[in-house]
């Protein structure tokens, strides 16, 4: 049963990046910044994301999604998701992807879970190859609620 649960868990975080990023496309801003399903390539330090409160969502109130260059060939990677009030499970699962031939590709991703609680974070540092781009995704759970986001690309 834990199995499926993982499994189901999963499954929802793939159909909310999906939903997040398959509907964009590559474009060139008026800057000459280029945006890759949603994020932008930058050479910046850092980039943090947050997506507020959903129109329907009775338990989730925000979450947030960030990366970091910690050093030659590293990142720091995260996120947080936090409840509109105490609700019995909320979790963030945090996806590190890396753009690979134009497209945002699988890296590593990690899930943290709090019960009766408001908020949960998880973070980790990471060492990554050099001379690509890497963004982090965040699938935000407070209870039956879940939504989604994801940093723009910062250039290791």
């Amino acid at each position: 049963m834990k199995k499926n649960k993982i499994l189901s868990l999963l499954m929802a975080m793939v159909m909310v990046c999906t939903l997040l990023i398959g509907t964009q496309r590559n474009v060139q801003a008026a800057d000459g910044q280029e945006c890759v399903d949603g994020s932008y390539l930058t050479n910046d330090d850092s980039s943090e994301a947050t997506v507020g409160s959903m129109s329907r969502g009775v338990y989730l109130k925000s979450g947030s999604s960030n990366i970091v260059r910690a050093g030659t060939g590293k990142i720091g990677a995260g996120g947080n998701t936090v409840g509109q009030k105490t609700v019995s499970k909320i979790t963030v699962i945090v996806t590190v992807e890396r753009l690979l031939n134009g497209k945002w590709a699988y890296y590593t991703s990690w899930k943290e879970t709090n019960y009766n609680s408001v908020y949960v974070s998880s973070s980790k540092t990471l060492s990554v190859p050099t001379g690509y781009y890497y963004r982090v995704c965040c699938t935000h759970y407070a209870n039956s609620d879940v939504s989604g986001s994801y940093t723009d690309g910062i250039y290791i």
